[in-house]
């Protein structure tokens, strides 16, 4: 009888309530979609959700109500970004939560694995901070906006950090902190709309701007499988066919999607299996959002019947294991 695989979320949310008390009213979803005003702790967050971030106990049993055997947990940063403050106050944010997500796994080492945060409006710091997360603290990677206070990701400032990441081997997991364009606020836009045209612009900037070049070994992965981007690369393809851009590239941009990890937040099959075709299975992890997203990730999963059951069976577990480089 075949083993059954390691099931691993690899995009599920933790949150760091001390950090979380100064940092919500600062954020793009408090602003735009919260619609309850914040309490006594100032957190605008549903009791429910934040409940399910904060207690082991509820995610525990949620986890195994899913079918999922581990959690790669990270800090919320659509709640909880720390890019508005100053960068020192920043750190101290940063810290907490990089050793709160670390204590936590230390206490669970069979069912959780970290990545962390750091306050990248101060890229000095942040390398800094990054170092420590995985050297001292035994964090796989860190998670990051898809823009920093405007900044697009492949902006030359923040080339100490890719350089200091890819020496290090830690995964980065863009996840955007929302957006500032007010069209976005009606109808939970933010969340439909913005959040995967974030991912687009963010992907994009990494090609274009030339950090997958510059460093061939950088481990990145972008949520909510991919957003826009990988749905739409024909357009990017027949503009540098053209000559209006891409000229810098050492191949079609669309030739770059196979340079990026991705999970399946993406809610439907037909839409999973699209983005199987055009970038390979192995570059594909599981995921759920959690608390916000999928809720039975596994047969979700599983309904996308064009792709094959050993690329599932690899995508459950196998995939992410070896782009955190742990063993399952």
């Amino acid at each position: 009888m075949a083993r059954k695989p390691v099931v691993i979320d690899f995009h599920a949310h933790i949150a760091v309530t001390p950090v979380l008390e100064k940092t919500f009213r600062h954020s793009q979803f408090a602003r735009a979609i919260a619609k309850s005003k914040p309490g006594s702790k100032g957190i605008g967050i549903p009791k429910p959700s934040l409940d399910r971030m904060s207690d082991m106990n509820i995610r525990f049993k949620e986890m195994d109500a899913m079918g999922i055997d581990i959690q790669v947990i990270s800090p919320s940063i659509l709640q909880q970004c720390t890019y508005w403050a100053k960068p020192e106050a920043a750190l101290k944010m940063e810290r907490q939560s990089n050793d709160f997500v670390a204590e936590a796994v230390a206490q669970h080492p069979d069912r959780l694995v970290g990545i962390g945060s750091v306050p990248l409006q101060d890229v000095k710091l942040a390398v800094k901070e990054l170092e420590r997360a995985i050297s001292k603290n035994g964090l796989k990677g860190v998670i990051i906006g898809s823009n920093v206070n405007g900044d697009e990701l492949g902006h030359k400032k923040f080339k100490p950090f890719w350089r200091k990441a890819e020496k290090l081997g830690a995964a980065v997991f863009i996840h955007p902190t929302g957006s500032t364009d007010p069209r976005m606020r009606p109808h939970y836009q933010l969340i439909t709309v913005g959040q995967p045209l974030e991912e687009a612009m963010a992907q994009g900037s990494l090609v274009y701007d030339g950090v997958m070049d510059a460093f061939p070994k950088l481990k990145v992965a972008i949520a909510h499988g991919g957003g826009y981007l990988p749905f739409y690369t024909g357009r990017h393809d027949h503009v540098q066919r053209m000559g209006h851009t891409g000229g810098q590239l050492k191949g079609s941009f669309s030739s770059y999607l196979k340079r990026f990890n991705y999970e399946t937040v993406l809610f439907n099959p037909d839409m999973l299996e699209y983005l199987a075709l055009k970038v390979p299975t192995k570059n594909i992890m599981m995921g759920t959002d959690y608390p916000f997203g999928e809720k039975n990730p596994v047969k979700f999963l599983r309904s996308a019947k064009k792709i094959s059951k050993a690329a599932q069976d690899a995508i459950l577990g196998a995939n992410a294991a070896k782009f955190l480089g742990i063993k399952i």
